[in-house]
């Protein structure tokens, strides 16, 4: 029996997690304290790779499980796509994009106050065509 990894990736206020249900996994889970929200930069990484680690938890115990991410670059869902494959599991990816909402509507629907101007910075790098996008970190990059 398989399993499915799907990622859904989309700009915030898109409807990810809306799309992906009540027993979805995303980053943002981590900055969850006493169902309050409390984004720190700082602690950004580790928000991440305790969301792969849920992921890879789930996949494991042969469970199909849904991420709701921003994902705007392929490089950020690589290691998603490199432990579904490991483990066998189908991916589907659900790109919701700006749900047909411009920067400050996405701003005002958002449920973690993202700014408009960090939204715009997020719209700007979205890789529609994720597939061809580069799988590296852009630290990783040479600056040919």
């Amino acid at each position: 029996m398989s399993c499915t990894l799907t990622l859904y990736r989309g700009l915030p206020g898109a409807g990810k997690s809306t799309a992906a249900g009540k027993d979805s996994i995303a980053a943002d889970d981590f900055f969850m304290v006493d169902g309050v929200y409390n984004f720190d930069h700082t602690k950004l990484t580790a928000a991440h790779l305790d969301c792969q680690a849920r992921c890879r938890a789930a996949l494991e115990a042969g469970n199909s499980i849904n991420v709701a991410n921003t994902f705007t670059q392929r490089w950020e869902m690589e290691p998603y796509l490199q432990m579904a494959e490991e483990l066998g599991a189908q991916v589907e990816v659900v790109d919701l994009f700006d749900a047909g909402l411009d920067d400050f509507q996405l701003s005002k629907r958002n449920t973690h106050g993202v700014p408009v101007i960090a939204i715009a910075n997020m719209r700007e790098r979205y890789e529609h065509d994720w597939q061809s996008g580069d799988v590296r970190p852009p630290w990783e990059r040479d600056d040919d």
